[in-house]
């Protein structure tokens, strides 16, 4: 009969420990995976989809129809210039706050002329929507003022402008409010983008309306000279951006305000 040797005992209880291990294992629970990272939302992995296929475009736009709400937040991320490629105006006359004596004001927004803004200004040039937000007034039916009717208005606001004075300097005009409740206003269109109505929603880089010169001595005239864009955004009834800032501190804040594009 033949010995048992010593290993054998440490070969066994190996073996033992293994199978032990084993068991354990596999009737162990999983435990719950963790990670700094949140895992992103349906909503947002379909917002990544939208602006891939249509850069500017978020989700709440995936079913806007009209007098639906809009819904994304717009405020964190700035805003788009009113005209693709524009910048700030580089004349200090064409920002906001700056004098305008035939109305014994100052300017509520910012005015794009061509050679001023870093892109063409045409007659007819194509005027984008500077974030999500949707449509509060859209002047579709806008008819242009008589020679005379202008002549009037002139003399009427050389002390001083109301509101609806200045309502009519403007021309015709797409006003957009965005979720956060600040109002972005475009005036002296020349025309507004097929099917812009109020309560709308549109998304950031839309087309919303096209250069013009309505509101003004040329538009008066029948002419197409002139060309500009008004772009004014007023965060709240009274307050509009540049308000009481000189031309230094208006760059200056418009630097953190536009994003693009």
């Amino acid at each position: 009969m033949s010995r048992v040797k010593p290993g054998w005992f440490v070969l066994a209880a190996v073996t033992v420990y293994a199978v032990v291990v084993t068991v354990l294992l596999a009737t162990r629970e999983p435990a719950a995976v963790t990670t700094d990272t949140p895992m992103p939302s349906p909503e947002a992995n379909l917002r990544d989809q939208l602006g891939a296929e249509n850069p500017g475009q978020s989700a709440a736009n995936t079913d806007r129809g009209a007098g639906s709400t809009a819904t994304t937040a717009t405020a964190a991320e700035g805003l788009w210039y009113p005209i693709p490629g524009a910048r700030l105006p580089r004349t200090d006359s064409n920002l906001p706050g700056a004098p305008r004596a035939y109305r014994d004001g100052v300017s509520q927004g910012i005015d794009c002329h061509d050679g001023d803004v870093g892109v063409p200004v045409p007659y007819g040039a194509a005027v984008i929507a500077a974030a999500d937000a949707q449509v509060i007034r859209a002047d579709t039916a806008y008819v242009e003022m008589a020679p005379g009717v202008w002549d009037i208005l002139m003399e009427d606001v050389e002390d001083g402008a109301t509101e609806e004075e200045l309502d009519k300097l403007r021309g015709r005009q797409v006003w957009l409010r965005t979720p956060s409740g600040t109002v972005l206003r475009y005036g002296h269109l020349s025309g507004l983008a097929s099917g812009m109505t109020v309560g709308r929603n549109v998304y950031r880089g839309q087309v919303i309306g096209y250069v013009g010169n309505s509101g003004t001595d040329d538009g008066v005239a029948g002419t197409n000279d002139g060309a500009r864009l008004r772009f004014e955004i007023w965060t709240d009834d009274d307050t509009f951006f540049g308000e009481g800032a000189d031309a230094q501190e208006v760059r200056l804040q418009a630097a953190s305000l536009f994003v693009g594009p």
